[in-house]
C-alpha cells in the first residue's frame, strides 16, 4: 500500500495537482485537518521526538499529548484557540505509550519506558516513584469519580492502581505468566494494550491467551475471565486488545490486535464479535463522537492507516479512508500509522500521527 501512494502522489507532484482518482481513496477534505505539535518554525517538537501514541481530554476539554522519540515530550491544544502548545520534555521519558490520564481536578499524570509515574501540576512535573520497580508502565487509565489510576507494567505485565488522595500504588498481580509461544523472536507476554474503566468502578483489559481481564473494584481482586478477545480460532495466544471505549449506555467497544471490533457487556461480561471493520490488522483508536456513532482507526505499523465508522443502531460499517490531509503547505501529508484518539467534549475527533515526524490530525464527523 505505501508503493502504492507513493506513485499516487508522484503522479499529483508531476501534473501540479492532485488526482480525482487518489480523492476517493482518502477521508473527504473538508472533514479532516492536521497541526503542527507547535509554532513552525521554530517551537517544534523536532522530528525523531514526536511520535504521538498517548492521547487525552482533560475534563475542561483541553486534549492533552504524549509523545516518544529520543525524547518524550507533553503538549496540549486549547480548541478555543485551536492549535498545539508544547509542554517542554517529559523528565527522564523517552517513550510514552497509552500512559497518559487526567484527574478531575485537571492534574495531567504521565508513566513512561523508565517504570516511574509524574504527575504535572502547573509548569512543573513531580515523581511519584515507580509503581513496580524496574518495571515499565505499559498503560494508564483514569477513574476520575473515585480517584484513582489503574496501570499495566512490562514486562510482566502487573496491574496496579494508584490512590491519588493516598498517594500510594498497590499491586494486584499479572495478566500474563508466560512469553507469546511460537517463533524464537517472541520474546513478550500478551499484555493488553489499553484499559478501560467501567461505570461500577471496574477495569478492563486482556492477558494470557487473549482472555478479557477484569478488575473487580468492590472485591478489590483481578479476574481472567473465560471470554476472549474476538480473532481467527488459532490465534487467541498472540491476540490482545489495543483499544476501548464506551457508550452512553455504558457498553464498552473494544479493538483488538487482529482487527477485530467487539462490543462487551461490563455486567452479563458476553462479547459480541462485530466483525472486521478494515482488512488489515490492529484496531488503534477508538471513541463515541455526537452523532452516536463509533470512530475507529486501524492498520499495523507496515500498512496504511484508514479510519473507519460503526453505527450501532443499524450495525453498518462506513469505510472513511486513508487519513490524508492536502491544502497548503501540507500537499498529500498522510498518515501512514497512526497510535491513538480522542474526542472533545465538542465532538471533534484527534488522531495520534505516531511516525518519525508526526502531526496531530483533526477529524470533524458529520
Amino acid at each position: 500500500m505505501r508503493l502504492i501512494s507513493v506513485l499516487w502522489l508522484l503522479a499529483a507532484l508531476a501534473s501540479g495537482q492532485r488526482m480525482p482518482e487518489y480523492d476517493t481513496a482518502v477521508v473527504r477534505q473538508i472533514r479532516i485537518d492536521l497541526r503542527d505539535l507547535g509554532y513552525p518554525p521554530l517551537d517544534v517538537i523536532p522530528a525523531g521526538e514526536s511520535e504521538i501514541r498517548s492521547l487525552e481530554v482533560a475534563p475542561d476539554g483541553v486534549l492533552y499529548g504524549a509523545t516518544s522519540g529520543l525524547h518524550s515530550h507533553l503538549f496540549r491544544l486549547d480548541p478555543i484557540h485551536g492549535y498545539v502548545e508544547p509542554l517542554g520534555l517529559i523528565p527522564g521519558f523517552k517513550s510514552v505509550r497509552h500512559a497518559l490520564a487526567v484527574s478531575a481536578a485537571g492534574d495531567v499524570y504521565v508513566g513512561g519506558d523508565n517504570g516511574h509515574l509524574l504527575k504535572r501540576t502547573g509548569t512543573s512535573f513531580s515523581d511519584l516513584g515507580a509503581p513496580v520497580e524496574g518495571e515499565s508502565i505499559y498503560c494508564l487509565a483514569a477513574d476520575r469519580e473515585r480517584g484513582v489510576l489503574y496501570g499495566l507494567t512490562s514486562p510482566a505485565g502487573k496491574f496496579f492502581s494508584y490512590n491519588l488522595s493516598l498517594g500510594r500504588p498497590r499491586v494486584f498481580g499479572a495478566v500474563a505468566d508466560q512469553l507469546i509461544p511460537g517463533e524464537k523472536f517472541e520474546r513478550e507476554k500478551a499484555i493488553g494494550r489499553a484499559l478501560a474503566v467501567d461505570r461500577q468502578g471496574n477495569v478492563f483489559t486482556s492477558g494470557e491467551g487473549g482472555r478479557i481481564v477484569r478488575f473487580d473494584y468492590k472485591r478489590q481482586k483481578l479476574e481472567r475471565l473465560t471470554a476472549t478477545v474476538p480473532t481467527v480460532p488459532g490465534r487467541e495466544v498472540y491476540n490482545r486488545v489495543d483499544a476501548w471505549t464506551i457508550d452512553q449506555q455504558g457498553r464498552l467497544y473494544g479493538g483488538g490486535s487482529d482487527g477485530y471490533l467487539f462490543r462487551l457487556d461490563p455486567e452479563s461480561l458476553a462479547v459480541e464479535n462485530l466483525g472486521k471493520p478494515l482488512n488489515q490488522y490492529r484496531v488503534r483508536g477508538l471513541v463515541f463522537a455526537r452523532n452516536g456513532k463509533l470512530y475507529g482507526a486501524g492498520g499495523d505499523d507496515e500498512e496504511m492507516a484508514r479510519l473507519f465508522s460503526y453505527d450501532p443502531a443499524r450495525g453498518v460499517y462506513e469505510m472513511l479512508g486513508m487519513i490524508d490531509v492536502s491544502r497548503r503547505p501540507y500537499y498529500a501529508w498522510q498518515a501512514y500509522v497512526t497510535d491513538s484518539m480522542a474526542v472533545g467534549l465538542d465532538g471533534t475527533i484527534y488522531i495520534g500521527q505516531s511516525e518519525r515526524r508526526s502531526r496531530l490530525y483533526v477529524y470533524y464527523p458529520e
